[in-house]
């Protein structure tokens, strides 16, 4: 089934259930370009991170929907410091733990979709995650992606966590110019619950702007308009966290 096809079928079609959980991973001293460890949502002493190689905590993914709290002891005391969005320039080292945690987005509850924030230079792999809330009995959906492809170019969609989503959902002919479009819908028409903090996908992009340069990453109607639906027909507002990258 091609995009085309897709695309007409959410005109149509308006109406399972699963157990994937948020996609939170801390990094050790090399940031990003290390392998991230994965944090369900909970509690992390000092002793329990150092386990896992965490010893020095180096970045933070963090999905829409979740937060990090960093305490300055080694057993959820003292100072903390939020992160509800990722950050890849944390640098904690020696006694810390952590508080993880995954809910609905504060200031505008209901259905919401992000793209995650980070940083880069030219030549680099850029992995942007696009994760979600309040994603209840969704049944179809459809928006662009749209970013500065003087800063950013389009390579490819991967790790696909919704059912029915994959490469053939996506509309790649304008990325040249920015433009990445999805249309989507659930074939069984009975519509999607997700956990918060789902990542639904990750768009991969490679760094072709120079140092100092930044892309924001906009989720929008244009060039094709934005939908939501539910089951029963209901239309479904529309909030979106836009992302960025920016180059070191």
């Amino acid at each position: 089934m091609n995009f085309l096809k897709i695309t007409l079928s959410l005109a149509i079609l308006f109406f399972f259930s699963t157990n994937i959980q948020a996609q939170i991973k801390a990094f050790g001293p090399a940031g990003y370009n290390g392998q991230g460890v994965e944090l369900k949502p909970g509690k992390y002493v000092y002793s329990q991170l150092q386990k896992r190689g965490l010893g020095t905590l180096g970045g933070l993914r963090v999905p829409i929907g979740c937060d990090v709290k960093v305490y300055s002891s080694p057993n959820l005391q003292g100072e903390a410091k939020r992160f509800s969005k990722s950050n890849a320039k944390i640098n904690k080292s020696g006694d810390y733990s952590l508080k993880v945690a995954c809910g609905s987005v504060g200031a505008q509850p209901g259905f919401a979709i992000g793209v995650s924030n980070e940083v880069g230079r030219k030549g680099d792999l850029i992995f942007v995650d696009v994760s979600i809330t309040d994603f209840n009995k969704i049944v179809s959906m459809q928006y662009s992606m749209n970013w500065d492809a003087s800063v950013l170019q389009f390579e490819k969609i991967q790790n696909f966590k919704l059912k029915d989503l994959s490469n053939e959902n996506f509309g790649t002919k304008e990325t040249k110019d920015g433009n990445l479009l999805l249309a989507w819908y659930d074939q069984s028409v009975q519509g999607v619950n997700l956990p918060n903090g789902t990542n639904l996908y990750q768009v991969v992009f490679r760094v072709v702007g120079e140092s100092a340069a930044k892309s924001k990453i906009r989720l929008s109607g244009k060039p094709i308009v934005t939908e939501v639906m539910q089951a029963d027909g209901t239309p479904v507002y529309f909030n979106k966290v836009n992302g960025s990258i920016t180059l070191q």
